[in-house]
């Protein structure tokens, strides 16, 4: 029994050391099992901020990238906030308010930095231009002309190759009061001026002209065309009136319409800018410089020029808020007037004056081009310029740098940095 007892006795102490030790080694696992976990999730947790972060870094760079393209946007579309940043060279102007994309704010400032501009004198017209010299661009490579100076000489400018061609005669000679206007397509119609009522319509395909119906009366000084899209054309008479007319280019047709503020004579200008307004000046030795609403048929007087404008007074519409304007006079005067600011900035003069037949015509890529008149072969190019600006677009900890060039709507990216 003893041995028994004692067998039992050691069977149990055997069972209670094994149980032991499983409780060890059990104990031991979930000490290094807890220790693996909790570095595997520290793993994961670092990953997944990681992850977060980044996603964060591409949110903030996709916010300041849309900034940057909204600044352009606002330098394209936006005249006030354009002469804004152009009227404080080298200051930054911020876009207000910020903008917000995906939940991110972005601010925006916007830096003129520079703008090249000055004149070029190109190959000679193929006659002298006097009075009823004009221009017309119609898109791609080509300018037209008229002499005026009693000819009828008609010619074409090729800008790439900067040479003049000779296109079919106009149907008689053109004096004073001589235009052009381009309605797009395969058409540009001319007033004959030279105190006559002719009008005509040159077919650009064809090199033929045809006439039209007569203008509602006699042109003369200050005699003038603009098309404003669509189906019309409108001409100041000039002759020292306040005559205003609209042409409908569908119906061949003449309508009377709201009269100049006062009488037009040499110097008369018009010059469509878009939308419902075209601008104008009277000319006749004044400052006098107008607006009419295509849409209310109606005048507003504007801020004057800054001198007298006389005969070769010129205007043209650059794009953006800006048009040009030659004094003539037998001056050299060149001036730029702000449409949203309603003001007029002197540019570099003119290589020589401008007299009868001075004329501007707008032909793209950031070009204007003149004629002298006064009796003179002089044609010349202008660079309106390039005007480059700085943009920088902030979001959280992230910012994007860029630099452009803007001329027209014509948008060049130079530089775009990260930081």
């Amino acid at each position: 029994m003893l041995h028994l007892s004692g067998l039992r006795t050691n069977t149990s102490r055997l069972f209670a050391d094994e149980e032991g030790r499983v409780l060890a080694f059990a104990l031991i696992a979930l000490a290094v099992g807890s220790l693996l976990v909790g570095m595997f999730l520290a793993h994961v947790s670092t990953r997944l901020l990681g992850s977060r972060s980044m996603q964060e870094t591409v949110n903030e760079e996709y916010s300041s990238d849309a900034g940057i393209e909204f600044g352009i946007w606002k330098l394209v579309n936006d005249p006030a906030f354009r002469s804004q940043v152009d009227a404080t060279p080298g200051s930054p102007v911020p876009v207000t308010p910020p903008i917000t994309v995906n939940g991110f704010t972005t601010s925006i400032a916007v830096t003129a930095l520079s703008s090249v501009s000055g004149w070029t004198s190109m190959s000679d017209v193929l006659a002298t231009i006097g009075a009823g010299g004009a221009l017309a661009y119609t898109g791609g490579d080509h300018i037209y002309a008229l002499a005026g100076n009693s000819s009828n000489l008609f010619a074409r400018y090729n800008i790439s190759g900067d040479s003049w061609q000779g296109r079919a005669n106009s149907p008689a000679a053109v004096g004073a009061g001589g235009a052009l206007a381009y309605t797009g397509g395969d058409h540009i119609y001319a007033f004959q001026g030279g105190n006559t009522r002719g009008f005509w319509r040159y077919s650009i395909s064809g090199d033929s002209w045809t006439s039209m119906t007569n203008a509602p009366a006699t042109v003369r000084e200050g005699g003038a065309l603009a098309y404003a899209g669509g189906d019309y054309i409108y001409a100041f008479r000039g002759r020292n009136t306040t005559g205003f007319w609209r042409y409908s280019i569908s119906g061949d047709s003449w309508t009377s319409m709201r009269v100049a503020p006062a009488t037009v004579r040499e110097g008369g200008a018009l010059a469509y800018a878009g939308g419902d307004y075209i601008y104008a000046f009277r000319g006749r030795n004044t400052t006098g410089f107008w607006r009419y609403s295509v849409s209310g048929n109606s005048w507003t007087a504007m801020a004057a020029a800054p001198v007298a404008v006389g005969t070769g007074g010129a205007l043209a519409y650059t794009g953006g808020d800006h048009i040009c304007g030659l004094r003539g006079n037998n001056q050299r005067n060149f001036w730029q007037y702000s449409i949203s600011g309603n003001s007029w900035t002197t540019l570099a003069d003119a290589p020589g004056n401008v007299g009868d037949g001075g004329a501007l015509a707008y032909g793209g890529s950031g070009y204007l081009y003149g004629l002298a008149g006064a009796n003179t072969p002089d044609f010349w190019r202008f660079s309106v310029g390039s005007p480059t600006y700085g943009l920088v677009a902030a979001t959280g900890g992230l910012s994007i740098d860029a630099t452009v060039g803007i001329v027209g709507t014509d948008v060049t990216v130079q530089s775009w940095e990260v930081q």
